[in-house]
């Protein structure tokens, strides 16, 4: 039988859930917000919601006909385009596009000269921001830290670490706000670098972290930032974090349903204040862990949730907001690999647009750079995965096989030469004999990975920002950009 002229190449995916069990979960969070309804705490917000028909009741709740939610869900668009800081398309979400990036805020990291956990400070955000410029598979930076209070106005840090990671990448930024005057003060600052705010509005290289407060409320600051990132038209995650058996029921499901309705409440709120605003779908829901009261980033529930918030996404036809590359255990080690891989893969067959919290240990307070590099690697091997099977002539190889025949080698054969490089060769995994290994230094990968880590900052040196850019950053921040 001829194959000449069979072609087929399929992306891997899993599927989770069918199309009925899809619509329940939308139809229970309609009843949501129709029968229970969410809390909104700014008159704004409620006032934008009583013009369009929501029943406002006392107490700041709101209850939500389902006719504004398919009016949100038409407006909202299917498709954002982020730029890098010098305004060329870096990524887009749309389909199953996915993009890979740390996480924002952390307490703690892992310091990589002594390999013990301590307080970050603006150095650490700097070094995250350096090393994820340079690193292939990781397309946008996010804080990993914070400026330290000795360093600066504690309310003002978050000014301070957007400008400290715009001075050490060019690449796009995850950032969160402590208030609206310090969401306004970075909008001004991206400003200041892209040209105008009519030329960031066509360009974005910003995304803003938002959330609800679980269960189903809007707090007036949560308010006031999703209003204004609608107003400047800056792209926002706005994520619910439910905890399943602590603010959202225990049972996936239903914790999926609630953060469904907090997160379709707040994108009707947002189109209400500027129809084709970008918004990312997204939800944290994971279990608490009943033996320690932590809030679990690993384990099966997360995995999970995960997936089903990405098909509730795809069912609404808007890009979501998914965690990878993140662990619960306390350093890098085995328990870290096995996790940071899971998650990693998960979010990349469901082909989640954009996977935050790449880096992070300890359920998200401890940073750690080693495992972004680790990340990095794994990302890559993904990749590599979701390319899939190429099945045509070439690929099937069947005259190759009739002229080696029975008992052959294919070593010295051309389809051999034209083709090896397709396989997936890793850059810091190992795959030498005992011997070699010992030979090269019997580096354990741990030691391989921090060894990288240094390299990279030490070698790679991040397109800085011209020099009247930087001047006009300062005078905004009122200070000099410095790295503690």
């Amino acid at each position: 039988m001829s194959a000449s002229h069979f072609n087929a190449q399929v992306r891997p995916k899993l599927q989770l859930l069918s199309q009925d069990q899809i619509k329940q979960i939308h139809l229970a969070s309609l009843e949501i917000l129709e029968r229970t309804g969410v809390r909104v705490m700014l008159p704004e917000a409620l006032d934008l919601l009583e013009k369009a028909g929501a029943w406002v009741l006392s107490e700041n709740m709101v209850k939500i006909p389902s006719h504004l939610v398919e009016e949100a869900l038409r407006s909202a668009p299917s498709r954002i385009t982020i730029y890098d800081r010098n305004g060329s398309p870096a990524m887009n979400f749309e389909g199953f596009n996915t993009h890979f990036g740390p996480g924002t805020d952390t307490t703690f990291v892992m310091d990589i000269e002594t390999g013990e956990r301590r307080p970050t400070n603006g150095q650490d955000v700097a070094r995250v921001a350096r090393l994820c410029d340079a690193l292939p598979n990781i397309d946008f930076v996010a804080s990993m830290g914070g400026v330290s209070p000795e360093a600066c106005d504690p309310k003002r840090s978050d000014r301070h670490n957007f400008a400290l990671m715009l001075s050490n990448t060019t690449k796009p930024i995850l950032f969160t706000a402590w208030s609206l005057e310090g969401l306004k003060d970075i909008h001004r600052m991206a400003s200041v670098v892209c040209g105008g705010d009519r030329v960031f509005e066509q360009k974005p290289f910003l995304i803003h972290y938002a959330e609800p407060i679980t269960p189903l409320q809007h707090a007036t600051e949560s308010m006031q930032k999703l209003l204004f990132c609608a107003d400047k038209r800056i792209p926002c995650a706005y994520v619910s974090a439910p905890i399943m058996g602590a603010t959202s029921p225990v049972t996936i499901a239903g914790t999926v349903a609630l953060q469904n309705a907090e997160f379709l409440s707040g994108l009707v709120i947002s189109q209400l204040k500027r129809k084709g605003t970008p918004i990312l779908y997204g939800g944290g829901g994971t279990p608490m862990d009943m033996k320690t009261s932590v809030n679990i980033y690993g384990g099966p529930e997360a995995f999970l949730v995960h997936v089903t918030n990405k098909e509730m996404a795809t069912y609404y036809g808007l890009p979501d907001f998914n965690t990878g590359g993140c662990s619960d255990a306390k350093v890098l080690d085995q328990q870290a690999g096995a996790e940071v891989s899971l998650s990693l893969i998960q979010a990349g067959i469901v082909g989640s647009s954009m996977v935050h919290d790449v880096g992070y240990l300890e359920s998200g307070l401890t940073a750690s750079c080693e495992m972004i590099i680790l990340s990095d690697e794994l990302i890559d091997m993904i990749k590599h995965i979701l390319r899939g099977v190429t099945v045509d002539a070439e690929s099937l190889a069947t005259e190759v096989i009739n002229k080696v025949g029975p008992g052959g080698n294919y070593l010295q054969e051309k389809h051999t030469v034209e083709h090896f490089r397709n396989v997936w060769y890793p850059k810091l995994f190992d795959r030498a004999n005992h011997k070699r290994w010992t030979e090269g230094g019997g580096k354990d990968l741990w030691k391989v990975l921090n060894e990288r880590v240094k390299t990279i900052l030490r070698e790679h040196k991040p397109e800085p920002l011209a020099e009247n850019l930087r001047e006009a950053i300062e005078g905004l921040l009122g200070s000099k950009i410095n790295i503690e």
